[in-house]
């Protein structure tokens, strides 16, 4: 038997033969693993306090933005998801940790910030989306096909949630069989809402062409009366494919 010390505070006993060996691999064995176990301390401890409270709070804005979020095209979303994006990414950076020694004392609190900022951003125009942006309507149009001079109506089946309608509408040959000349380059219309006041109707309007409305204060539906011009014996399709309310 043999006693081996290394200091006041660590024994090791060994007995038998090759006992010195197998106390060198002991006290290798404990090395690493206390090496380990210090590195996952030192890890967890950057990983703790005041790193985590801006990330959860940055998370919890851009939840209560999703959550808020309105019905509406994609697009006038895009600076919104950028924002909160942003501000996730880099509070997780925070998080993570910032190398850099000494110049790390500066990218914490700049990056807690400008995350945080971008995140108030982000919600807050969310918040003037769901009360200012534009809002996809669906508009039916009755009847859909016509000739020269007549007169179709258009309804949306929404009250009025904005200050202006923008209706887009197409005009196409009816019939497209034949040899004919098409009808659809010289098809023109005049819209006028119905019930608009002293609102003028937009004239000359062609197919693809949008034609905007001021609201008011109405909170009926809404009807548009559309009046077709295009030369005598053609008959064409007009369907409505793009009807939005914004401010």
């Amino acid at each position: 038997m043999t006693e081996h010390g290394t200091g006041d505070n660590f024994h090791v006993r060994t007995d038998g033969r090759g006992a010195p060996a197998i106390g060198k691999v002991s006290r290798l064995f404990l090395s690493v693993f206390a090496g380990d176990v210090s590195d996952l301390t030192g890890r967890a401890k950057s990983w703790s306090g005041w790193n985590w409270p801006p990330f959860v709070l940055v998370v919890g804005l851009g939840s209560i933005a999703l959550i808020t979020a309105p019905v509406g095209p994609a697009r006038q979303f895009q600076w919104v998801w950028a924002a909160l994006a942003i501000s996730v990414a880099m509070s997780f950076v925070r998080v993570v940790g910032v190398p850099g020694g000494r110049r790390s004392a500066l990218w914490r609190p700049l990056l807690t910030a400008s995350s945080l900022l971008l995140a108030v951003v982000g919600l807050t125009g969310m918040r003037y989306l769901a009360d200012h942006g534009e809002i996809a309507v669906t508009a039916r149009i009755s009847p859909s096909t016509a000739t020269n001079g007549s007169t179709l109506q258009v309804v949306v089946d929404s009250a009025p949630q904005r200050a202006y309608l923008r209706l887009r509408l197409s005009i196409d040959d009816a019939d497209d069989a034949g040899d004919r000349q098409a009808c659809t380059p010289g098809a023109t219309y005049t819209a006028q809402r119905v019930g608009g006041g002293d609102a003028g109707p937009a004239t000359g309007k062609r197919s693809g062409e949008a034609v905007e409305f001021r609201l008011g204060g109405s909170r009926d539906d809404i009807r548009v009366r559309v009046t077709l011009t295009v030369d005598e014996g053609c008959e064409m399709k007009i369907a409505v494919t793009d009807a939005a309310l914004h401010d």
